[in-house]
């Protein structure tokens, strides 16, 4: 291969890389905004949600059950900025972290804990409803669980450089 020809293909490789680049950052703006309307478009459909449904309560039990949903509503606003917020971080570094995508996964068992609260807040469950009702319980406590001891592991890491390290045991002398 000619050098005429090498520096051909190295002007077309930092060409395409320039565009691609380029390009990437144009879709994840646009997912960025997406995300954005998504979260106020939820939060003012909770907010209409609850006050429809406050305003027409006449028992107390439905009250309760507005006051969850409108929490599980408000904590679905809280995942997508989760989401928005690891676009916006991919943006400003061009790299991506498992943190986000762990709070999400806290924030959705929490919401699944908040929707089996309000369906036993409204109905008597008995037999295998339960049982299921029971056991998703126990899942999502434990997806909380494990997704917050990674979470812990993760923090007690330190930067070197470009890599994480866990910290020593023992301070240096």
């Amino acid at each position: 291969m000619s050098e005429l020809d090498q520096k051909i293909q190295d002007y077309i490789a930092r060409f395409s890389k320039e565009k691609l680049h380029t390009g990437d950052s144009i879709l994840y703006a646009m997912v960025g905004i997406s995300f954005l309307l998504a979260a106020l478009v939820s939060l003012v459909y909770s907010y209409w949600d609850f006050s429809s449904i406050i305003w027409d309560v006449h028992e107390p039990r439905k009250a309760a059950v507005a006051i969850i949903r409108f929490v599980s509503d408000l904590l679905l606003v809280i995942i997508i900025m989760e989401v928005m917020g690891t676009v916006i971080h991919y943006l400003a570094e061009h790299k991506t972290s498992l943190r986000p995508f762990l709070n999400i996964g806290i924030v959705s068992a929490t919401r699944g804990i908040l929707s089996i609260s309000a369906k036993l807040s409204v109905e008597t469950l008995q037999g295998p409803s339960f049982v299921d009702a029971m056991i998703e319980l126990v899942v999502n406590v434990t997806v909380i669980l494990v997704l917050g001891i990674t979470l812990k592991l993760l923090s007690t890491t330190f930067d070197v450089g470009d890599r994480k390290v866990p910290p020593p045991l023992s301070e240096p002398d």
